[in-house]
């Protein structure tokens, strides 16, 4: 939050006091509701009087552009994970390099999604959209010359691999704007709803690619299929609004502040300007979020692309295994729709008990694969993956929430939150590859080891996270005591 220029350093200090005041008092205070737009007091907004917060219908073409690139965007980052062993049959490749294609985006997403939030700084959010759609067509373009007839084994993979580089730059371009787009456009009564469509889309993707590329005919079908996908998504993203005429929220109606001022918070600098500082039970909440967040999606999502890897020894078919992943993200996908709302409207101040509570039976149904991946147990594996998802799921767009409330920031806090993903992601394919047992094993090449691995690191990030995160919600506090600042002087003008 930002400061009206105009102030003078006393009136500064002044406002800073009052703002700790409302925001004292809006923590015993639920939320308001049933209202769509919130008149501002110049004591809390800083602005004009008479400012006033609005909802625009429009705001929902947005978000389901935002959805959309970020399915199209999710496919393409695993695009081969769900049909790796015939892929490298088709290209002449082996298992470790079809699986570098896909920690080829994990590794090029970590400088891309700073530099992302900073192009997002200064071109906004439609523009940074469209440039990540841009990469996209790039990429199926390079893929669809791979499979050129007169190219080499070598020649091919080499413009594969540089394909994925080009996904890898689109997919912090749709992702990163996900929160930014919530806080500019939505309320307080469906800004988690829509964090959550956008944030589960992306893997939804995965669902799509699951489901959708081992029942195609060939690897060269699948390859064609993106291609065409990416051209017709392009324009979508004309629809797409950087920010309303009249926003939403007080936390909607500034501009955040720049990276760079948000990482020295981060890392203990106090700004005596800054009217909200971080304290330092936020920074431990935000490197509690970074490390647990980066070891659920690495989890989740190394394991979308090692499943058909993991299953093949146990005799279970490609399209048996993309149904497995199908439950965990399609379980998932459900379970956030269904609870997002609710956690809006009524359950908003209970985030931080319910990833405490749900952590543990993230941690439980991983031990649990241990044992269950073995001949002939698919009855017992649906409803231990569809637990993961359901759980897991329901804590993504809480978590990307968290993080903007502890940091006041809500595109830096989702660069940081999405690094870290793709950074344990990309240690988790290394590792994970190489714990795959030789031909000689019983089953042969089976990655029982990768699953002890993968439980044990998350078994790890529930007991931190029940041991150590607050999540107090200083952005909703604000937001909170706009709205009672506003009832208050409603009633005394009546």
């Amino acid at each position: 939050m930002t400061m009206n220029p105009a102030q003078t350093p006393e009136a500064q200090a002044a406002t800073g006091v009052m703002l700790d005041k409302i925001a004292s008092d809006a923590d015993k205070t639920s939320l308001e509701s049933g209202r769509a737009t919130v008149e501002v007091t110049p004591a809390v907004a800083g602005d004009a009087p008479g400012e006033e917060f609005r909802l625009y219908k429009r705001r929902w073409f947005g978000l389901v552009a935002i959805v959309l690139f970020n399915i199209v965007s999710g496919c393409n980052g695993q695009f081969f994970g769900p049909i790796a062993v015939q892929a490298a049959k088709d290209f002449g490749v082996s298992l470790t390099q079809m699986n570098w294609l896909s920690n080829a985006v994990n590794l090029a997403y970590l400088p891309t999604s700073f530099l992302t939030s900073w192009i997002l700084n200064r071109i906004g959010i439609r523009k940074t959209l469209l440039l990540g759609g841009v990469h996209l067509l790039v990429a199926t373009c390079l893929r669809i010359a791979a499979t050129a007839p007169k190219l080499s084994s070598g020649g091919a993979y080499a413009l594969l691999l540089i394909a994925q580089l080009f996904v890898a730059l689109a997919q912090p371009c749709v992702q990163i704007i996900s929160v930014k787009y919530s806080e500019r456009w939505f309320d307080l009564r469906g800004r988690m709803t829509a964090t959550m469509f956008t944030s589960i889309a992306n893997p939804l993707g995965g669902v799509v690619g699951s489901l959708l590329l081992p029942a195609l005919p060939s690897t060269n079908w699948a390859i064609y299929a993106g291609g065409v996908i990416a051209a017709a998504l392009f324009p979508i993203g004309f629809v797409v609004g950087d920010h309303p005429p009249t926003p939403p929220t007080l936390s909607g109606s500034r501009k955040s502040p720049p990276m760079r001022h948000t990482l020295r918070s981060l890392w203990g600098h106090v700004d005596e300007n800054d009217p909200l500082p971080m304290e330092p039970r936020d920074r431990l909440d935000f490197l509690i979020l970074f490390v647990g967040f980066g070891i659920l999606v690495a989890a989740t999502g190394t394991w979308g692309n090692f499943s058909n890897q993991m299953f093949a020894p146990y005799g279970y078919t490609a399209a048996q295994a993309g149904l497995l992943g199908a439950a965990l993200l399609g379980a998932g996908v459900v379970a956030s729709i269904i609870s997002a709302p609710l956690f809006d409207r009524y359950l908003s101040r209970y985030i931080g008990l319910t990833c405490r509570l749900l952590l543990p039976v993230i941690a439980g149904g991983w031990l649990s694969v241990i044992w269950t991946i073995k001949p002939n147990n698919l009855p017992a594996l649906f409803p231990a993956y569809a637990i993961i998802g359901v759980c897991s799921f329901i804590l993504l767009p809480m978590s990307l929430e968290i993080a903007a409330e502890v940091t006041r920031n809500s595109e830096t806090s989702c660069a940081l939150l999405w690094f870290s993903g793709n950074l344990f992601s990309f240690a988790y394919i290394l590792i994970e590859d190489e714990l795959r047992e030789g031909p000689d094993a019983n089953p042969p090449n089976n990655m029982r080891k990768a699953t002890i691995f993968n439980a044990a690191f998350v078994v790890f990030a529930a007991v931190t996270v029940c041991l150590g995160l607050r999540a107090k919600q200083s952005r909703r506090l604000l937001d909170e005591a706009a709205a009672k600042e506003r009832r208050e002087n409603t009633s005394e003008k009546a």
